[in-house]
Order: structure tokens, then sequence, then C-alpha cells
């Protein structure tokens, strides 16, 4: 089998991943009360994501839309602060239960996180600069592939399972419409509070090794 059909087939399979959860929950995770990152989850979130070239901000953000940041968040097939499911998890390493990932800490969950991005990377074919570019790629890896404006549309099953994001009822789901959720989960206490950590950690780590 060539390298291209390899790789058609991880996409093919990344968007059935996507489809299934979505149209398995139809809602996001539930996180609990929000509760502040501790210094070695932030530290680990740093130093495991941001390599990754995604920027720390960017990946935040989509993950406060998806979990509110919180480690235990979970819809009933997905867990973490990335929101993985268990054939997501399997395909980047992980060979416990999928709901285990639920218990680990932000600081265990980081490394499995750095690898689920660089997953994302390598099948859709470029590195996400931005929040939106990383949540199209999270709801429909071809679409990210091709910069596609529309993810969804009328008629489809994600689209039915995920119909509340079609804010003006045009029958389709686009990257207004992502930009609009991430925009609610921009204005959050668990976003604002979880950057300003994080943006404090990194200033640390430029003083000490300037």
């Amino acid at each position: 089998m060539s390298r291209k059909t390899n790789a058609t087939l991880l996409l093919v399979g990344l968007v059935l991943v996507g489809v299934v959860y979505r149209a398995k929950t139809g809602q996001k995770a539930k996180p609990t009360q929000f509760r502040p990152w501790t210094a070695s989850d932030v530290d680990a979130f740093v130093r495991e994501v941001g390599p990754s070239g995604v920027p720390l901000d960017a990946a935040l953000l989509v993950y406060a839309s998806e979990s509110g940041l919180d480690p235990a968040a979970s819809s009933g097939i997905a867990w973490g602060i990335c929101q993985a499911i268990g054939s997501t998890l399997k395909a980047i390493g992980w060979t416990q239960r999928a709901s285990d990932f639920g218990k680990l800490t932000v600081a265990q969950q980081a490394p499995w996180v750095a690898r689920l991005l660089a997953y994302q990377i390598r099948s859709i074919g470029f590195t996400p600069t931005n929040a939106l570019d990383l949540y199209v790629a999270n709801f429909s890896p071809m679409a990210a592939k091709n910069h596609s404006d529309v993810l969804y549309r009328s008629g489809t099953q994600a689209y039915e399972k995920n119909r509340g994001l079609d804010r003006g009822k045009k029958g389709f789901i686009d990257r207004a419409d992502l930009q609009a959720a991430l925009d609610r989960a921009q204005q959050t206490t668990a976003y604002r509070h979880t950057l300003a950590q994080v943006q404090s950690q990194v200033a640390r780590k430029v003083a000490t090794n300037g």
C-alpha cells in the first residue's frame, strides 16, 4: 500500500472519529466547577505542548471550549481537557481504558495532548497557528486539510448532531460558527485564569533562559 493511500485512510479515519463522537453525544463535555491548574500542571502543559508549534493560547482556547479546561470533564465517551475518545487515544499509543484518561491530572495528560496535536498536524498537513484552525481540525480534519469554510451541511449526521452550532439556521456549519463558540470560551474564567498562568510560566522560562 502506498504512502499516499495510507495517508488518505488515516485522514478518513480521523473524519469518522470526529463524526462518531459528536453523533453519539450531540453535546460537549460537562466540566465540574473550575479548579485552577497547579504549578505542575501549568509547567507540564507549557513544556509538552509548546514544542508542537501550536500557540499555547490557541490550544488553551480550543480546550476551554471543549472541556472548560477540566481534566476530569467527560461527555461519556470522551475524556480530558482535549476530549479524546477511545479510538483517538489508541491511535496515539494509549493502552489503558479510555475512561482512565479522565482520571489523570493536567500534568499527566499534557504529554498525550502533545501526541494528539502531532497526530493532527501529520493528518491535516500543516500546523494550526490559531485557535480557529485547530478547532476546525478537531471538528473536521478534511475541512482543515482543504481549508474549507464549510464543515458540515444539512442532511449529514454530523450536521444534525451539531445543529445548535448553526447560529443563523443557514443549513450548514462553517468556520464563523466555530469562531462564535471560541469567542464564548474566551470570556470564561477558566480560560482567562489559565491563560494568565501559562503566560506567567512562559515569561519565567524566558527570563531564566535569557
